[in-house]
């Protein structure tokens, strides 16, 4: 069986503080990063107004604007913000995302993952904590202002049971709502021939959805561990492990390879309504599991200080 997830490294007052700090980043008044791509976006409709730069053209109402004649300013609908959102958190669970060694990127994830849930919870929104590849026991809901029991083990069954390789893109689906949030975990490590995910994605990004998928990048720790004298050993090699040498000119190769494919894996979906986030790993080896990169990443990440931005 995999290795349990470690601590927690947060404090809960260290999350409430990060809630509370982020719901006062805006004046009186006015709405919250999330929710202002959220207001226009509920289902009851307020009004039209034109069109102004940043706003989301799948807002445009082209027949309104049609009837204001072809040199008119394009119409947007606006509707009534919603306060109560639905946070859903999708985490890869795969092989590969139990690497490196120092500082997995799994436990990473779920951390992340473990706080988002929190601060969102504490915040009045509803949660949806989901494995991205599973078949049994992929998703479940939570709601309340604390984190529960059954939360934590959600997230402990992540951390050592096995993923499969077929994505869990009908659960996730059927459970957000037009104006959700859905967060994604993973290293894009993996492939995508029938183009189940790239569809998976784009479909995420329909009605009024903001999807916010954070790449966990560890290629600086494991380019460290390629370069200069590598001893492998498998199937079709002499008994006993080989010496090979990796370069900087292969491992640049590798590194060109690796980003074209998981940029070819999110950029082709895009749709309006995402947001993309790399957290880099360190090449130097992490003494402590990746607790403090994880913590330094966590409360300087804007894009999530944007989601609990709140009206004051």
């Amino acid at each position: 069986m995999a290795p349990p997830l470690p601590p927690f490294p947060l404090d809960p007052t260290l999350l409430e503080a990060y809630r509370l700090k982020a719901g006062r980043r805006l004046p009186a008044g006015q709405v919250g990063a999330h929710l202002r791509r959220i207001q226009g976006q509920s289902l009851e409709f307020r009004e039209h107004r034109r069109y102004l730069p940043g706003d989301d053209f799948r807002h445009i109402d082209w027949a309104a604007s049609a009837r204001l004649g072809p040199l008119a300013e394009p119409l947007v609908r606006t509707y009534a913000a919603e306060q109560r959102l639905t946070i859903a958190v999708s985490v890869d669970t795969r092989e590969s995302m139990r690497l490196p060694a120092a500082g997995r990127k799994l436990d990473v994830a779920l951390w992340l993952a473990r706080a988002i849930a929190g601060v969102a919870l504490a915040s009045g929104d509803r949660v949806l904590l989901h494995r991205l590849f599973a078949t049994e026991d992929a998703l479940e809901e939570f709601s309340g202002r604390r984190l529960p029991a059954r939360a934590l083990a959600f997230l402990e069954r992540a951390a050592t049971q096995p993923a499969t390789d077929d994505f869990d893109d009908a659960a996730i689906l059927r459970r957000l709502p037009p104006t959700a949030v859905w967060i994604v975990l993973t290293d894009l490590y993996f492939d995508d021939p029938q183009g189940r995910w790239q569809r998976l994605l784009a479909r995420a990004q329909e009605g009024a959805r903001w999807v916010i998928l954070v790449e966990l990048d560890s290629w600086p720790a494991e380019r460290a561990m390629l370069l200069g004298p590598t001893l492998a050993s498998g199937p079709g090699l002499p008994a006993g492990p080989v010496r090979r040498h990796i370069d900087t000119d292969q491992a640049l190769m590798v590194e060109q390879r690796v980003s074209t494919h998981t940029r070819g894996l999110w950029e082709p979906a895009r749709r309006g309504g995402i947001d993309h986030v790399q957290w880099r790993w360190p090449a130097e080896p992490m003494a402590d599991g990746g607790a403090a990169f994880f913590t330094d990443r966590f409360f300087q990440e804007p894009v999530l200080a944007r989601l609990f931005a709140r009206r004051a």
